[in-house]
């Protein structure tokens, strides 16, 4: 059964609405109801497509940087995980002295104290620029990474009261 004969059996009214139609009738419905159709077809689907296009090119190059930026965090991570492990030689007390030593925060350490391999390291008040700095220094050069820390505003601007928890 053909589609013309399915959609008479349905619909019969319109059928015979459209029989009765003289063939130049037949033709304005079919041109007005293709004019529609466009339209709809441009309103519905060309326009929302066009406004996505131009909004996917303007975030084309924020989505690059990113993506840039986190192959660059995962190449830093990969690094960090493929660099050595410290050598069993190397005493962690000795690093952390060191270290503290060559930052100038020695004196600034008002608590240390070691229990099962990790260091406890109370500051009373120092820089937090120079916290950051040795942090960094005891994780890169010492292979102490920090595993607890309380910090805590004082009252001069860039000062904290510092208790960390270093571990291997």
């Amino acid at each position: 059964m053909s589609i013309a004969r399915r959609a008479a059996a349905a619909f019969p009214g319109l059928h015979n609405r459209w029989t009765g139609l003289s063939l130049r009738d037949r033709r304005i419905v079919t041109v007005v109801a293709a004019i529609a159709a466009a339209a709809l077809g441009w309103t519905a689907v060309w326009q929302p497509l066009q406004r996505d296009v131009g909004a996917m090119r303007a975030a084309a190059p924020r989505e690059a940087a990113a993506l840039q930026d986190g192959r660059r965090v995962a190449d830093e991570v990969a690094g960090l995980a493929r660099a050595a492990a410290p050598a069993p030689g190397v005493d962690a007390r000795a690093a952390l002295d060191r270290i503290l030593a060559e930052h100038r925060l020695r004196a600034a350490v008002t608590q240390l104290d070691w229990q099962e391999g990790r260091a406890r390291i109370v500051f009373a008040a120092v820089g937090f620029d120079a916290l950051v700095a040795v942090l960094e220094a005891l994780q890169r050069d010492g292979h102490l990474r920090v595993v607890e820390a309380a910090i805590t505003a004082r009252v001069e601007p860039g000062s904290v009261r510092a208790e960390i928890t270093l571990a291997r």
